[in-house]
């Protein structure tokens, strides 16, 4: 073409846009070899479309971030000043992309999908940055620094070339016209007149989330929910029917509902008598139920055997401030809404740890972690809690072999128990976030490595049995110290860990944590079976406190099985519905997985239920309709 011998420029543009599109398509196929086994359903003609349509996500984004530069690139300026500072930035843009894309490659084993809420609250946390990869991605990292720096070589190498344009003003502006066009097609991701590509728009073009994963990549996720602070997708479910059914799932005989502008406000009928009971809740760091055992884990499997022990016991989501947001305010994770700590606080919710006080409790929060990781001392603040700590507030009580990147937990609940002491002669509700069962696996000492620290599975044996270690001498401080018979202890994970990270586990089996409540003087042991969830705890706890005042919360208690038990879930822009006999995920539109476990099971009874329970809460939420503060 006569384009691109008389401009070598445009041939220079060219091998920009394609040295992007191959780097986008190498990181794809890099996807599927070293994670095949969570690929293994999809059929050769399904990982084909994979990647055909991919290149309309990966093209999007490079049009989006490359477009600009590119345009800058064919002002017909000649000097090479201009053209080097130029090419420079374009290699910079690439190379942040290349950072990004090979980030998302090492984080995917960790949740098997692309980057997409964690970009908002990870990136605050530069210690998880900083730390994760020089530890947990080091050959990554250096293979990623290699190739920025031999390709800034021959970027300067091959912009001198680029110099020279002998094209008249008519065919430098059918050149612009061509580059604008592309990049107006390539950001939009079609020609027609509708939105430019979204995340949800991957279904049109996918059958199943393994298939919409693999066509996806982490920058073009990442973006589109950073731009949003969360994922814009529709629920056409009828509000008025969604309200009606959340309030069959979720009220209990005695309950009754407070206002007709908070459709979810519930409190108890009759007065309840306040009991004199202390509480304690232990939010566990990634523990997984399958390793809970006399050898791993031997104070936790007594706990289990003398407590109430919920067997069938779900996270809302995969991550720790999911988990928080849960347990200690009963939210769901919705997507198309900020995650809590990002927007979604914006909202009013009824604060525990503010009712608790306000009930004559003594109330904290303490975390392992640095004060201002992902947020929770202040969101436990926010909730009410009278005060809260991080790590720097902690005193070291033992010498470990290395620096834990978030601290210990036996300093953690030593710490706890102090400040019990201080005020032994207030009744209490304490919250507590563990940290030392996160990767990457922290040496503590000697006695507790029983395993092989390099494997995963070694590491995080022996992280756990320091971890279950520090909770059998707390609760030996309590008996001591005369406020154990009094006090219920909730033991429960934030999310669960998957053991392997070459498979992508069921949809059961990967939300599935453990859950106790621990309080052998008060409630008699038992094994409870049905489903329950993270967002049942604050139901509970009120019941079990005697608490009467209305509250608002996407879960109903522990103990009430009058009705059938469900758990709601979220996986990036997925929503799913757990339940005794069965399973579903879905994109708000369709099924994308079904886990039947009994041939009552339908999946159409609970897809129903599902966008009940999303559109309920999406809707509430967003209108600031949850809770009405007095």
């Amino acid at each position: 073409m006569k384009l691109f011998k008389k401009d070598p420029r445009a041939t220079y543009t060219l091998g920009w846009i394609l040295c992007a599109v191959f780097i986008f398509y190498f990181i794809r196929l890099l996807l599927l070899v070293l994670y095949g086994a969570v690929f293994a359903s999809l059929t050769t003609g399904e990982i084909f479309n994979c990647f055909i349509n991919g290149f309309r996500f990966d093209i999007s984004m490079i049009a989006l971030f490359l477009g600009p530069f590119l345009i800058l690139l064919n002002i017909p300026v000649k000097n090479k000043y201009y053209v080097k500072i130029i090419s420079y930035l374009l290699w910079g843009v690439l190379c942040a992309l290349v950072v990004f894309l090979v980030s998302d490659l090492v984080y995917f084993p960790n949740v098997k999908r692309h980057i997409a809420e964690e970009l908002i609250h990870i990136s605050s946390d530069w210690g998880f940055i900083i730390t994760y990869a020089f530890k947990s991605a080091l050959l990554p990292l250096l293979v990623v620094l290699a190739f920025i720096i031999a390709g800034g070589y021959f970027v300067g190498k091959l912009a001198g070339k680029a110099l020279k344009t002998n094209l008249t003003w008519m065919w430098q502006s059918v050149k612009f016209g061509l580059l604008i066009l592309f990049l107006i097609i390539g950001i939009r991701g079609h020609l027609g007149f509708s939105k430019p590509l979204g995340i949800a728009d991957v279904y049109k073009y996918a059958k199943t989330s393994q298939e919409a994963t693999l066509m996806l990549n982490g920058v073009f996720t990442g973006y589109h929910v950073w731009r949003k602070g969360g994922v814009d997708i529709k629920n056409n479910y009828p509000f008025d029917k969604a309200i009606k059914n959340t309030q069959e799932l979720l009220l209990a005989k005695e309950e009754v509902l407070q206002d007709k502008n908070y459709p979810l406000m519930r409190g108890s009928k009759t007065p309840k008598e306040q009991k004199d009971l202390n509480f304690v809740v232990v939010m566990l760091e990634g523990w997984n139920p399958k390793y809970i055992n006399a050898e791993n884990t031997p104070n936790m499997a007594r706990i289990q055997k003398e407590g109430v022990n919920f067997t069938n016991a779900y996270a809302v989501g995969l991550r720790s401030i999911l988990g928080f947001a849960a347990i200690f305010s009963s939210v769901p994770l919705v997507p198309g809404l900020p995650i809590f700590g990002y927007g979604l606080e914006l909202t009013t919710f009824s604060p525990p740890f503010k009712n608790f006080a306000d009930k004559g409790y003594y109330t904290f929060y303490a975390q392992t972690s640095l004060r201002h990781s992902f947020r929770m001392c202040a969101l436990a603040n926010f909730l009410g809690a009278q005060e809260s700590y991080g790590w720097e507030d902690m005193p070291m009580r033992l010498d470990y072999m290395e620096e834990a990147p978030y601290g210990y937990d036996y300093e953690l609940l030593m710490f706890a128990a102090d400040k019990i002491k201080e005020r032994k002669q207030d009744k209490f509700f304490v919250g507590l976030f563990t940290g030392i069962t996160h990767e990457p696996w922290t040496k503590t000492q000697e006695r507790f490595m029983k395993h092989d620290n390099n494997t995963w599975e070694g590491g995080y044996k022996n992280t756990l049995y320091y971890s279950d270690w520090a909770i059998g001498e707390f609760l030996k401080r309590a008996k001591e110290e005369g406020w154990f018979d009094k006090t219920i202890f909730v033991f429960l994970s934030d999310h669960n860990y998957d053991e392997s990270k070459h498979h992508d586990p069921v949809l059961k089996e990967k939300f599935h944590i453990p859950l106790t409540i621990y309080a052998p003087k008060i409630l008699k042991p038992r094994q409870i079976d049905y489903i329950v969830s993270q967002t049942d705890i604050v139901p509970t706890l009120y019941n079990l406190a005697g608490l009467n005042m209305p509250y608002t919360a996407f879960g109903k208690d522990l103990f009430d099985n009058s009705s059938p038990r469900f758990a709601f879930v979220s996986e990036g822009v997925n929503i799913g519905l757990i339940e005794k006999d069965g399973a579903i995920r879905c994109d708000r539109t369709q099924v994308l997985e079904e886990q039947k476990d009994s041939d009552s099971f339908s999946s159409a009874k609970a897809l129903e239920k599902l966008l009940s329970l999303d559109k309920a809460a999406y809707e509430l939420l967003k209108r600031n309709k949850w809770f009405k503060n007095e």
